[in-house]
């Protein structure tokens, strides 16, 4: 995905951020990079500078006890 197909792309609201997230991050796993770890970046384009941690939660299974 780069920056150009993004801007077909509605974000309005957390959810939508979070689908995009979550799409960049499967993307990424699928192509064997390891997303874990702190992410620093600057916003093209703006004076924002941003940093993003992404950390492997431990899945719950419902039937567990």
């Amino acid at each position: 995905m780069t920056r150009d197909e993004l801007q077909a792309v509605s974000i309005t609201s957390a959810d939508e951020f979070e689908a995009v997230l979550a799409a960049a991050v499967e993307k990424a796993i699928t192509s064997n990079v390891d997303v874990r770890g702190a992410w620093e970046f600057q916003t093209r384009g703006s004076t924002h500078d941003w940093e993003v941690n992404i950390s492997e939660l431990a899945r719950h299974d419902d039937n567990e006890e």
